[in-house]
């Protein structure tokens, strides 16, 4: 509708140039500009969307990991009739089976006090040795194979030695002691590692200096473990290489022999399953509800995602990959789909499996294989297989990676474009206001010409007056 802004003035009634000015405006950029940020908000709700998908997959992966591996369905418990002088863990590669072990010595390190030659204590951790200039002092390791180190005292005082010692990165660590309450009673310690092979001596290079101690009792020591008859000698307390796939960790000596008991314990084994069973559910309902078209879901347009959400659920609907010889597939261990998609386990069959074919369950989920990775193409059962599987989609150039990388990039472009309608509003603003304001002068100068007649009309001679 055009304004006849002349008859408007000439009735005495204004008009807000800013207003016209902004309208104008808004009218030609606010369109592109309102698409523009629409798409920007749905890019970045699809990049949310993208983000959580991925979270809920690497959750499924991580319940997928504890099935993945032969070992995993190795677990044991373990019994045993003296536990304050030893415990025992039994891994993934023990066997099941039992044993007497007898502890008859604690594998022990080297404690040495280092005193002043002469004296029973230092009178303060500063106290100044050898008038102040550096020493060195040799630190040798072993028992018949030996080596030494020459540790430099740069600052000689007690603490001094000590730092010195410990900066030196060798298997002797040394700590200022106070014996006393009035701080004038102190001593070094210096300690070793366990082991007869880890002994060690000191000797300082100017002599008379400091004198050492290894107190009755406080000798570097081996263990003595007896197992099933055949007595071993360690220098540690943990040992790991005398029954497969068990660590004894050794805290005393036993009275006699310890009867040792390890048995096969599938209750973790089960329990790994359903929690795997359950992330499935999890993830399928977060997965779905994402490409709900219905629900408008932010990725309901997006085929690709459609198509990794199928692939997902192959893994638990068709046969393993490395089916066994009578199990194939999570159905034939009471595990099966409901109407509503999710997976449902039968407690009575999935118990009688692992009780009786635990060997297929092993190699339908792991395909028998130890320490699998996520590189190379193989086939990994049917928890091997769904790890490879959201390992491809996270790495650099999967489709949790590429997916969102794209969006980004189409929206620094909108973000490009709507930095040009910002400066394109700039640009209409300032010609529309130079525009109503050359229009303004101009009836200006109308509105002065018309007073002007007016006035002129009323001063003529002959005009009537009342």
């Amino acid at each position: 509708m055009a304004i006849d802004y002349i008859n408007t003035l000439g009735a005495g009634a204004g008009f807000n140039t800013k207003e016209i000015v902004s309208a104008l405006v808004e009218a030609e950029t606010s369109v592109p500009k309102t698409r523009i940020e629409s798409k920007i908000e749905e890019n970045d709700t699809q990049i949310s969307a993208l983000a959580t998908a991925a979270a809920s997959m690497v959750a499924l992966q991580d319940a997928a990991k504890k099935l993945n591996d032969a070992t995993d369905f190795n677990t044991y418990s373990t019994s045993n009739s003296q536990t304050t002088a030893f415990s025992v863990t039994a891994g993934g590669t023990a066997s099941a089976g039992s044993h007497n072990v007898t502890v008859s010595a604690v594998a022990r390190e080297q404690r040495t006090n280092i005193t002043p030659h002469g004296a029973s204590e230092f009178t303060s951790g500063s106290q100044l040795l050898n008038s102040g200039s550096a020493f060195d002092i040799d630190v040798t390791i072993g028992d018949t194979s030996t080596v030494t180190t020459t540790v430099n005292v740069t600052t000689a005082t007690p603490q001094g030695i000590v730092d010195a010692i410990n900066a030196a990165n060798i298997d002797v660590s040394a700590q200022l002691i106070d014996k006393g309450t009035s701080g004038s009673n102190y001593i070094i310690q210096l300690v070793g590692k366990s082991g007869t092979d880890q002994q060690f001596s000191i000797t300082p290079s100017v002599n008379s200096l400091l004198s050492a101690d290894t107190p009755a009792g406080e000798a570097a020591a081996n263990a003595a473990v007896s197992v099933n008859g055949v007595t071993y000698s360690r220098s540690s307390n943990s040992i790991d290489d005398i029954v497969p796939g068990v660590t004894l960790a050794l805290n005393g000596v036993t009275s006699g022999a310890a009867s040792v008991s390890i048995t096969q314990d599938t209750s973790a084994i089960k329990s790994n399953i359903e929690n795997l069973v359950a992330q499935f559910n999890s993830t399928k309902s977060i997965l779905s509800e994402l490409r709900n078209r219905e629900l408008d879901g932010p990725l309901s347009g997006d085929s690709v995602f459609r198509s990794h959400i199928r692939d997902m659920q192959n893994f638990f609907t068709s046969f393993s990959s490395t089916p066994g010889s009578s199990l194939r597939a999570l159905s034939d261990m009471g595990i099966s789909i409901s109407k509503t998609g999710a997976l449902e386990i039968s407690d009575t069959k999935l118990d009688s499996t692992i009780a009786s074919n635990l060997t297929d369950i092993t190699k339908i989920f792991s395909a028998n294989t130890t320490d699998q990775s996520d590189i190379g193409a193989a086939d990994r059962g049917i928890a091997g297989d769904l790890s490879y599987f959201v390992s491809e989609l996270n790495k650099s150039t999967g489709y949790f990676k590429t997916a969102p990388a794209s969006l980004n990039d189409k929206n620094t472009k909108l973000s490009e474009e709507l930095t040009e309608i910002e400066a394109k509003v700039e640009s209409l603003t300032e010609r529309y206001t130079r525009q109503f304001a050359q229009m303004n002068s101009i009836i200006d100068e109308m509105n002065n010409t018309k007073d002007n007649l007016i006035s002129s009309f009323e001063n003529l001679p002959f005009t009537k007056k009342s």
